[in-house]
């Protein structure tokens, strides 16, 4: 054992209260090679204020409630539930499959009041949202065409 560094981090409420743990985290050093890392802890994620168990429950309420809810149910300040909704987002995002679309569905909407505009192109078949780009005009989507090349 290298040294040992205290980490504190919070779990689900108990009863209505808020939970705080604080945990030991060693940095050990290998014999054969001397380098030395730090102890992984399977519930908590590395450098994580917050248990694998409570980013999962905040994650899934944070779908069904606004934020502010999930917020008075966890006691978590709303930026550390927004970045774990974001992180659940991206990890969704990251694992639907590749967008193959055969036909196109093209829509604009007002971004605000005025005349300020966004574009958004979908999968008709699948409704998968394939891009959103500002603006409404033929420069504003080209970009979309680009990306879907060619071949496509």
């Amino acid at each position: 054992m290298h040294d040992v560094s205290w980490r504190t981090v919070r779990d689900l409420p108990v009863v209505g209260h808020a939970l705080t743990l604080e945990v030991a985290v060693y940095r050990v050093k290998c014999e054969g090679c001397g380098r030395t890392g730090s102890q992984r802890v399977s519930w908590l994620d590395p450098h994580a204020r917050v248990t694998r168990r409570l980013a999962a429950f905040v994650a899934l309420w944070s779908e069904r409630i606004p934020l502010t809810h999930v917020c008075q149910l966890t006691g978590l300040h709303w930026s550390t539930v927004r970045q774990i909704h974001e992180q659940a987002l991206e990890r969704k995002l990251a694992a639907l499959p590749e967008a193959r679309p055969k036909r196109l569905v093209m829509d604009e909407f007002a971004l605000f009041k005025g005349h300020r505009y966004a574009t958004v192109v979908l999968d008709a078949d699948s409704r998968q949202v394939l891009w959103v780009g500002e603006g409404r005009s033929r420069e504003a989507i080209r970009p979309f065409f680009t990306w879907l090349g060619i071949e496509r």
